[in-house]
């Protein structure tokens, strides 16, 4: 589930799914999808993304929208990131 937070520009807008606290934005111009918190499609493996290193094995994750984000990873990388991480009520590190 998904709720319109604001519309950042054309085509990019700023989403937030009430149960799990995630903030995301979209950009319908490149079609990436920007968050504070690095992520996988649901169709991936966090077990894989444990096991080769690239997420720590206590690391939580949380699962919306067809995505599944590691929310005790901070990673900004760009002003769409930092959108999301002011708006991002997960629970994890901000």
């Amino acid at each position: 589930m998904k709720e319109k937070i604001k519309e950042i520009a054309e085509y990019i807008i700023l989403y937030w799914c009430p149960r799990t606290g995630i903030a995301w934005v979209e950009n319908g111009k490149t079609g990436n999808r920007h968050s504070a918190h690095p992520n996988i499609d649901a169709t991936g493996s966090v077990k894989g993304m444990k096991s080769h290193g690239f997420w720590k094995q206590h690391d939580r994750t949380v699962k919306t929208n067809g995505t599944i984000y590691n929310i005790d990873k901070l990673v900004v990388t760009d002003a769409l990131d930092e959108i999301a991480r002011q708006y991002c009520r997960c629970g994890g590190q901000h």
